[in-house]
């Protein structure tokens, strides 16, 4: 599961962002996380779990608006922003702590329903964690995520899709090597057997060099589960796909079908 140094390099200049001290960062155990209750004598029945990108932190969501958005949208959902930096991917560890520190303490405090959102390194994290714990995860929303190695996203551009693939049977999800490909093969699950997948949306810039492999994911979804928005790999073009899905969230069910498309 761990992250090639060129990997963290392609994903460095996706965000195009200064790393500073960032990679020498402690991976805490317990993970500690930021978090906002919409009732401070009560939980809610929904709890979103909000997965940074590479260089980010928990507070990024607040910053750029991510909770102030959902909090006005409804207020059915807690919030909770795990500090999931990189050091969670190259050490290992991500899936087990995000399982033990939140999903797992999640479930035992009575939230119903939990969704996962990730943007840029976040989204493959949040996807690792539902690949790994599907009886926690109620859903997954993903903004510009990284997908992995781009050898790997134009094998499959090549064989003619997702459906098209031919998968490895026996890609390890814990190998530094193989940990993308056992990650594709179970998206492949949304060509085959959707209804057995969780709910996902996707959203990414007109410009993102990510586009790739999100555009062979976002084909198997259906319409309104993906999106684009003008811009780049950039908070503001996510939060525009954001406050769209927001209008009537999927963690909603009283309201219309949520969209994320425009």
């Amino acid at each position: 599961m761990r992250p090639t140094i060129g990997v963290a390099l392609a994903m460095l200049v996706a965000t195009g962002c200064n790393y500073g001290a960032y990679f020498f960062r402690d991976t805490h155990r317990p993970m500690q996380a930021m978090e906002a209750r919409m009732d401070g004598d009560a939980r809610r029945t929904c709890l979103l779990v909000l997965m940074p990108g590479m260089l980010n932190l928990p507070d990024d969501f607040f910053e750029h608006g991510f909770v102030e958005d959902a909090i006005a949208s409804s207020r059915r959902c807690d919030i909770v922003a795990p500090d999931a930096h990189f050091g969670y991917y190259t050490d290992g560890s991500l899936r087990r702590q995000i399982a033990a520190d939140i999903l797992t303490v999640a479930d035992e405090r009575g939230y119903e329903d939990i969704w996962l959102v990730g943007v840029s390194m976040g989204g493959m994290g949040a996807l690792l964690v539902a690949q790994d714990q599907p009886e926690l995860v109620d859903g997954v929303v993903l903004f510009a995520p990284f997908l992995g190695d781009d050898a790997l996203i134009r094998s499959i551009d090549a064989a003619g899709g997702l459906a098209e693939w031919d998968a490895p049977e026996d890609a390890n999800p814990n190998d530094a090597d193989e940990y993308d490909d056992a990650l594709w093969v179970w998206l492949q699950g949304y060509a085959t057997h959707a209804d057995r997948m969780p709910p996902l949306y996707i959203g990414v810039g007109r410009d993102d060099s990510l586009r790739p492999g999100i555009d062979l994911l976002a084909a198997h979804l259906p319409e309104s589960h993906h999106g684009q928005a003008e811009g780049g790999h950039k908070w503001d073009t996510w939060r525009v796909m954001w406050r769209r899905l927001l209008a009537s969230p999927p963690w909603d069910p009283r309201g219309p079908a949520p969209r994320i498309d425009g």
